[in-house]
């Protein structure tokens, strides 16, 4: 069988052993095959509920084996479903109590079922449902390495964060960082996708373009692409692999995805590749058991019962050639050598992807200057210049992201800001835009976490970055403060917000021309930004 994706997770919480074994039965039942935490208590084996897959509905069936000795227990289950006429893939789920550690292991294989020799294709992995059930258990905590695990990407914002990403990047003790540069709808999808699915694999951390060039100078071997992604390695041994904003853009997020699965889960299982957990309770239970056969054939053969006798002697065997039948087909002389080898076996995979990869790098420079364009995109140095104008009657995210990217996240826009643009033809968008850069730079000095005095804000906008603000609004305040919840009172992140305070971007004209940029002030020092709930004509007449 070739072993293509394991994760193994520590599982702590609230009865997490018993909650473990309860999510696998839930992953594997539905109405018409039932399966339930009391039928997992024994071995058994029995037709599943069917795995769906974007490739279609796959029949699945599944046996399992129970241990347990002393205060160690332990369930693994197997599950297999065809995924093609000569070929089967199984997932091997385990869950182990062992000296008070509940570990929840997965691991999916293929294998032929034929003897002939054929071409196999790729074979597309998917994350089993049982590791989402497992983060989706708000009793549980995951742990990969030591590290907390969970289904959400680490947001970087601050250059002090930035500076403690740089500082654990050269620690092996960690699992591979993703880190992205999300200014692009692409990019944030990509950033939610990997966190969700590639969970025990790779951590994903999103950067902007302030703290991605303080990573670059405190590592300057890990350089997040303008708007891509890079994967930097434990320990930074081998080369990080990157993926550009083009390329992002062309494979598309599910290809990466795809990807990403396939390669972070060959490596994790190349080191991986024993279920020590497992084997330590089944050798256990094993030992148990042979003490109390050696124990009766005594006996049998202290008071005369030479059938006893044998009965026990034939048990013993039984019980040695099953353990020998396991370990040849876990293929466990192979195993015995797996700490030795995984190292090299990482460092041979690293420096052969890297050798590819670079193949190609070389391929794709020397096409694109035979069709006479340039290598690369040379790393702006100013992301303002990159930010999208503004278009009447369209989605403004990309505009609106590369703003909040560009401002180091001090800015963030709402999905009612987003919509209030996307609704309107405002006939100066170019003004729109050149006046939500100016508040993004007001709000990067504003919260840079830097003393300063300022007596008076809308005035101190006015000096600076030339904008007419209006902190308060009776008519939003006063006059229609219910109509107008939806600005003075609006939840954002868990919080209640008022973004009465607004930039006049033109006044004293129609009102289908007379723009306004409605925002809330949240927070104060480096941890504060300014929350955009509305960017479009005058909220009321």
């Amino acid at each position: 069988m070739e072993l293509m994706y394991v994760v193994e997770l520590v599982v702590e919480g609230h009865n997490p052993f018993e909650r473990a074994v309860a999510h696998v039965a839930d992953w594997l039942s539905d109405p018409e095959a039932p399966l339930t935490p009391d039928d997992l208590v024994s071995n058994g084996a029995r037709e599943l509920s069917p795995a769906w897959t974007p490739d279609g509905r796959h029949a699945r069936n599944g046996e399992w084996e129970v241990l347990g000795t002393g205060d160690h227990r332990a369930l693994k289950m197997l599950v297999s479903q065809a995924v093609g006429t000569d070929l089967e893939l199984s997932t091997r789920v385990s869950v182990t109590d062992v000296d008070g550690v509940v570990r929840c292991r997965v691991g999916i294989g293929r294998e032929t079922t034929t003897q002939r020799l054929i071409p196999v294709g790729t074979t597309r992995i998917y994350q089993p449902r049982i590791l989402r059930s497992l983060d989706g258990d708000d009793s549980l905590t995951l742990r990969a390495g030591g590290q907390i695990v969970n289904g959400r990407y680490i947001a970087v914002r601050t250059t002090t964060e930035a500076v403690t990403v740089a500082n654990i990047l050269a620690s092996e003790d960690r699992l591979p960082l993703a880190l992205i540069h999300v200014r692009s709808p692409d990019t944030w999808n990509l950033a939610r996708e990997l966190s969700r699915k590639l969970l025990g694999l790779v951590r994903t951390v999103t950067v902007n373009f302030e703290t991605a060039r303080v990573i670059a100078e405190a590592q300057p071997e890990v350089r997040v692409p303008f708007g891509g992604l890079s994967i930097v390695w434990p320990g930074m041994g081998a080369r990080t692999l990157t993926f550009s904003a083009e390329e992002i853009s062309e494979l598309g997020v599910e290809e990466i995805r795809h990807f990403l699965t396939r390669r972070l889960g060959a490596l994790a299982a190349l080191g991986n590749g024993e279920d020590r957990a497992w084997r330590r309770v089944r050798s256990l239970a094993e030992n148990v058991l042979l003490a109390e056969l050696s124990e009766k054939a005594s006996r049998a053969r202290e008071g005369g019962d030479t059938q006893g006798e044998i009965s026990a002697l034939k048990q013993q065997v039984e019980t040695l050639e099953a353990a020998k039948a396991e370990l040849e087909a876990i293929g466990e002389e192979a195993f015995q050598q797996a700490d030795q080898s995984a190292r090299l076996a990482r460092q041979l995979e690293s420096e052969r992807n890297q050798a590819r990869e670079e193949t190609g790098v070389w391929r794709t420079a020397y096409q694109n200057l035979a069709a006479g364009k340039p290598t690369a995109d040379p790393e702006p140095d100013d992301p303002w210049s990159l930010v999208p104008m503004l278009v009447p009657r369209t989605d403004p995210e990309k505009t609106f992201l590369a703003i909040t990217d560009a401002a180091s996240e001090r800015i963030v826009f709402t999905d009612r800001a987003r919509k209030s643009w996307s609704s309107i033809a405002y006939p100066e968008p170019e003004d729109m835009t050149e006046k939500l850069k100016a508040l993004a730079r007001a709000a990067m000095v504003l919260y840079d976490g830097e003393e300063k005095s300022i007596p008076h804000l809308d005035d101190w906008l006015k000096d600076k970055f030339g904008l007419t603000v209006a902190l308060t609004d009776q008519n939003i305040s006063k006059w229609k403060r219910k109509d107008m919840r939806w600005l003075n009172g609006f939840q954002f992140e868990g919080r209640t917000l008022d973004a009465t305070p607004h930039v006049k971007v033109r006044d004293a004209v129609k009102f289908n021309e007379c723009g306004r940029i409605h925002f809330a002030l949240e927070g104060k020092g480096q941890e504060g930004r300014l929350v955009v709930q509305h960017v479009g004509v005058k909220a009321y007449s």
